[in-house]
């Protein structure tokens, strides 16, 4: 009889005990589609964007499923078969991904519209940046990847020096006019201060060479005569076709013509060509960040 009390006394104290570690060792994270509570640190991972891509690799975190293309050089070991494809990056591949049975899916914008069929397979969150608040949203999500993997102090050391850089780029940048422009196909567009390329403006501190420009996620076309009519202090243009991959690129050459030559912004050499897969592709990275932050001091330094 007090055998079989003792019993009824220390197995729920037991599974009391087994409910409060297992509770305590829960990671919950908030994301822009809500929360997500893993039951443990995850190790079999699978990433659908280059931007969390690149903040693992700077982590030295393993995944085991990975976008393949476009991939920026720098994260070019990933293309290794060790690494299973599971897709584009605007389209998953749910039957790879539910095969590797998963325990975290990382999905970026580009496959945001899939969270919720994602999320079946496995816990997912959402890594995205805010273009009009880019360096803000991209420490939030930078911290969210570090509280999951145990990373913070790693994550804060790579936000303090980064911010470090910015502010001495802010320092030199005051009065100082950028048009920017994006080459794609033989055509050029310029974006401002509320597109895409916002941080060029809003973080790092250039004034817009104009005014004018339509808000829209592709930019508003222009021409070279337009560019020589704006006149800009700098001009720092994006290769879209390098950073989809496009092998007959010639983005530099196309920059060097009548129209532009005479220009201050041409003979003071402040023509900036911008790393494209950086801007392009793994923006909010953390080699990303600072092939950006470099960039930009490449131009100045001119």
């Amino acid at each position: 009889m007090k055998k079989k009390w003792l019993s009824n006394l220390v197995l729920p104290l037991l599974v009391a005990l087994l409910s409060a570690t297992s509770s305590a060792n829960q990671i919950t994270v908030t994301h822009s589609l809500g929360t997500t509570t893993l039951d443990k640190t995850p190790t079999r991972i699978v990433v659908l964007g280059m931007d969390s891509l690149d903040v693992l690799d700077r982590l030295g975190i393993e995944p085991i499923g990975v976008v393949k293309s476009p991939m920026p050089a720098y994260l070019s070991k990933y293309q290794d078969s060790k690494y299973t494809p599971v897709g584009s990056l605007f389209e998953p591949d749910f039957e790879a991904i539910y095969n590797l049975k998963p325990d975290l899916i990382i999905v970026s914008n580009r496959s945001s519209t899939s969270f919720e069929e994602l999320e079946k397979i496995a816990p997912s969150v959402l890594f995205i940046s805010d273009w009009y608040n880019y360096w803000e949203t991209t420490q939030d999500a930078w911290r969210m990847l570090g509280k999951i993997f145990s990373k913070q102090e790693q994550i804060e050391q790579h936000i303090s020096a980064i911010s470090s850089e910015i502010e001495t780029i802010r320092s030199k940048t005051k009065g100082q006019k950028a048009l920017t422009v994006l080459q794609s196909g033989g055509k050029i567009s310029t974006f401002g201060a509320k597109s895409r390329y916002s941080s060029i403006y809003k973080l790092f501190g250039f004034s817009e060479a104009v005014d004018s420009v339509d808000a829209t996620r592709h930019g508003q076309l222009i021409s070279y005569e337009f560019i020589a009519e704006t006149n800009p202090d700098y001009l720092l243009v994006l290769d879209r076709d390098r950073a989809i991959g496009r092998s007959d690129s010639i983005n530099r050459e196309e920059f060097d013509n009548p129209l532009i030559n005479p220009l201050p912004v041409y003979k003071n050499d402040r023509i900036g060509f911008l790393t494209p897969a950086a801007w392009y592709i793994s923006s909010s990275g953390i080699t990303a960040t600072e092939l950006m932050v470099s960039d930009i001091n490449r131009a100045l330094s001119n």
